[in-house]
C-alpha cells in the first residue's frame, strides 16, 4: 500500500484540531504526519504533542491575523513549500495537503488513493452564503457539481498529490485567490491532471459553530 505524508501549516486552531486529527488518524492507510506550527498562541501545540504528531515551529510574525480573510497567501505559500521540502525528505508516495479546519469522512483517503490520479481533491463548500467550492473550471466557480471524479482546473484545501508532481518542481506561490492557484497552474503546464471526487464531502468548519458540507446537483 502507498504511504501518505499528511500535513499543513497550523495556527490557533485548538477549537477544531482534535476533531481534525481524529478524522485523519482513523484513515486505514499507511500515513506519516508533519505540521508546521506558526505564530500560534492557543493550545494547538499541546494538542499536537498529545497526539504525538511531528511538527516544526516556523514563525513569520503576526503582521497578518489568523482569522479568515486576514491570511497572507504569500506566507502560506512559504509554509506549504517548507512542508513540501519535508515531504521530499520522506519515502512517502503521496502528499495529502489539508487545511486544519477540515474533518474528512471515514475511508475517504483510501478512496482518493484508489482513484490513482496525479492530483485529486475531496469536495468542500467554501462559504456559508455563496455557492462556491474548492474547485474551479475555466476560472469559474461551479455552483453545483454532479457525482463522480471530475476534471478541474483549480483545487485546494484537501487534496492528494502524487510524489512525481512534487519532484517535477511544482510549488505553491502567492496569488490573490490563494496559494494553491500557482500550484495547480504549474501542475497543468507540466501535463498533470487535476480532479475532484465529489463523492467525498468532508466537513468544513468555516468558523466556530458554522460547519459546511457540499451538496451535489439534484440533492
Amino acid at each position: 500500500m502507498a504511504d501518505v505524508f499528511i500535513g499543513a501549516p497550523v495556527r490557533n486552531r485548538a477549537w477544531i484540531m482534535e476533531r481534525h486529527l481524529q478524522s485523519l488518524k482513523q484513515q486505514t492507510v499507511n500515513k506519516q504526519f508533519f505540521y508546521i506550527l506558526n505564530d500560534s498562541e492557543d493550545q494547538t501545540e499541546q494538542i499536537l504533542n498529545d497526539h504525538q504528531i511531528s511538527y516544526m515551529t516556523h514563525n513569520l510574525g503576526k503582521t497578518y491575523g489568523h482569522l479568515r480573510g486576514q491570511y497572507s497567501y504569500h506566507h502560506l505559500a512559504q509554509l506549504r513549500n517548507i512542508l513540501v521540502d519535508e515531504f521530499l525528505k520522506s519515502d512517502c508516495d503521496y502528499l495529502f495537503s489539508i487545511d486544519t479546519d477540515i474533518i474528512i469522512p471515514e475511508q475517504s483517503l483510501k478512496r482518493l488513493l484508489e482513484n490513482d490520479k496525479d492530483i485529486c481533491a475531496m469536495l468542500i463548500r467554501n462559504h456559508p452564503r455563496i455557492k462556491a467550492h474548492n474547485a474551479m473550471i475555466g476560472g469559474k466557480h461551479i455552483p453545483e457539481f454532479r457525482e463522480g471524479v471530475i476534471p478541474v482546473d483549480l483545487t485546494g484545501a484537501v487534496y492528494l498529490i502524487k510524489r512525481e508532481v512534487i519532484e517535477a518542481g511544482v510549488r505553491y506561490g502567492s496569488h490573490p485567490i490563494g496559494e494553491d492557484a500557482p500550484f495547480c497552474e504549474q501542475a497543468q503546464q507540466l501535463g498533470y491532471g487535476l480532479y475532484v471526487d465529489t463523492r467525498l464531502r468532508p466537513v468544513h468548519a468555516y468558523e466556530e459553530g458554522v460547519e459546511l458540507v457540499a451538496e451535489l446537483a439534484g440533492t
